[in-house]
């Protein structure tokens, strides 16, 4: 059988010591999938709580509020 041309190109590019495609494949890069755990529950309510919680440091509302004291009038 004939090779393809995306076939020989990749050999061509192993015979000049160059990066090939199929070298990338089937790398993790450090996940191991057998270890990984769910959540707790702990973990998910601090999540949950650190998500829904507002920063009011750097809120970015303009807003202010004027409290207007009684104005005390003398009967005389």
């Amino acid at each position: 059988m004939s090779q393809s041309k995306t076939r020989k190109a990749r050999q061509k590019l192993a015979r000049q010591g160059k990066l090939t495609p199929d070298t990338h494949r089937g790398q993790w890069n450090g996940v191991h999938p057998v270890t990984r755990t769910t959540p707790t529950l702990q973990q998910r309510k601090q999540q949950l709580h650190t998500k829904y919680r507002r920063n009011l440091v750097n809120d970015s509302h303009d807003s202010f509020s004027l409290i207007n004291p009684p104005l005390l009038l003398s009967c005389s």
